[in-house]
């Protein structure tokens, strides 16, 4: 396995290359270290945003592959209390008035290590908030560790510390798009509990027991829903692959998903909370002063 570091007139197009003859996969540093390509034997696993300014423009509308950190999905109005204190994140999903997808999606973070061997490729990457953030005057740092083996298997972990002298609210998620030829052929499957039923602003305002089967064809369903899981799995099945995410937590952990109108992709999401955790405290947690938290994320895939 080979790793490239890539340089571009913009720097938000650099990117970190891993690869063999098999396998491709790319990090951006200066987009929140998202990964925007996933390639095996040629076929796209991860549909990453295109390199070039056309690309820049629909990571912020789409956020292909984002890391959401402090908070997955929305904040009502962006904001909320916390240690008797009010707080407003920016409102970036300003037709529904909510924050969206945490604060580190755009962040430039910092390549503090890389390894290389026969069979896997390791980087790690760092960002570290002294406390100033928009909304979030939590000082932390945030580890992203990326894994690639040389079959095309990612695990993703998260590190987060805080460095404040202050507990602060948190949730973690990632937020890949997969690309499919046809997707109402594919299948889904997921082992759900709860469904939490949204209002208009697709914030949750409703637990149910979720009617899902187990397993699912996509024919004609559409979602922006998020679930409770009884396992932290999650199964995919496409025209010309198969994925299963598994994405462990000591804590409940939930899943989103999203399909676009264009039905050209489907957004599967791991979380390790819901929308609007930090009001309604579902899946809600607090990191105190000098505390760590971590969490892992494994994607393994079989080529048909």
């Amino acid at each position: 396995m080979h790793i490239e570091q890539v340089v571009d007139s913009n720097k938000l197009l650099e990117y970190i290359h891993i690869r063999n003859e098999k396998v491709s996969a790319k990090i951006y540093p200066n987009l929140g270290a998202s990964l925007q390509e996933l390639m095996i034997n040629g076929l796209r696993i991860i549909d990453g945003i295109s390199h070039d300014n056309e690309g820049l423009l629909d990571y912020q509308s789409t956020y292909r592959s984002s890391v959401l950190f402090p908070f997955p999905n929305r904040i009502e109005d962006g904001a909320y209390d916390h240690l008797g204190q009010s707080h407003q994140f920016p409102v970036n999903e300003k037709p529904l008035n909510n924050a969206l997808h945490g604060l580190v999606y755009n962040k430039q973070f910092k390549l503090i290590s890389s390894e290389t061997a026969e069979n896997s490729a390791s980087v790690v990457l760092s960002y570290t908030s002294i406390g100033k953030e928009p909304g979030f005057p939590f000082p932390f740092v945030l580890l992203l560790s990326y894994q690639v083996s040389h079959q095309g298997e990612v695990s993703l972990t998260f590190d987060v510390e805080n460095t404040g002298d202050a507990a602060f609210p948190m949730g973690m998620g990632w937020h890949p798009y997969f690309a499919v030829n046809n997707l109402e052929n594919c299948q889904l499957s997921f082992p759900s509990r709860d469904f939490y039923k949204c209002n208009n602003r697709n914030l949750p305002i409703q637990t149910v027991k979720s009617d899902l089967s187990k397993s699912f064809k996509m024919d004609g369903k559409t979602f922006d829903d998020a679930y409770s899981l009884e396992k932290a799995t999650c199964q995919f099945i496409a025209d010309n692959y198969e994925l299963e995410l598994k994405f462990d937590y000591p804590e409940d952990t939930y899943l989103q998903v999203y399909t676009p109108p264009h039905r050209k992709n489907i957004a599967i999401e791991p979380m390790t909370t819901i929308a609007n955790s930090f009001n309604h405290k579902i899946g809600f947690k607090e990191l105190l002063p000098g505390e760590k938290d971590h969490w892992a994320i494994e994607l393994h895939i079989s080529l048909f």
